[in-house]
């Protein structure tokens, strides 16, 4: 599975829409086995949200987010978990444990 964090410096980007970029992490048994750093080709939602699409992105983890922005990204079949914030450890680590609402 391919987890999706926007992110800001080594934070979770304050809001998803104005994101530059995203670390993608391939998990797997609730274990990351890869992260790659990726830049948002366009500030155009349908373009970010084809971008995720195409890197195959299932869930994605981020700050704030615009409502048209995340309609568009769940109706690709993204899961999108909103209103986060800390260091994309933190937030990746309370994500693989199932603790996030902490």
């Amino acid at each position: 599975m391919k987890v999706a964090v926007t992110v800001w410096e080594n934070t979770v980007s304050t809001v998803c829409d104005f994101a530059s970029h995203m670390l993608v992490f391939d998990v797997t048994d609730d274990e990351v086995k890869n992260r790659s750093l990726i830049p948002f080709e366009t500030g155009i939602f349908p373009e970010r949200v084809n971008q995720l699409e195409a890197l195959g992105v299932e869930v994605l983890l981020c700050g704030a987010i615009s409502r048209p922005l995340e309609r568009m990204i769940r109706a690709a079949g993204v899961h999108v978990i909103p209103c986060l914030r800390g260091s994309i450890e933190d937030v990746m680590g309370a994500y693989l444990e199932g603790r996030l609402s902490e």
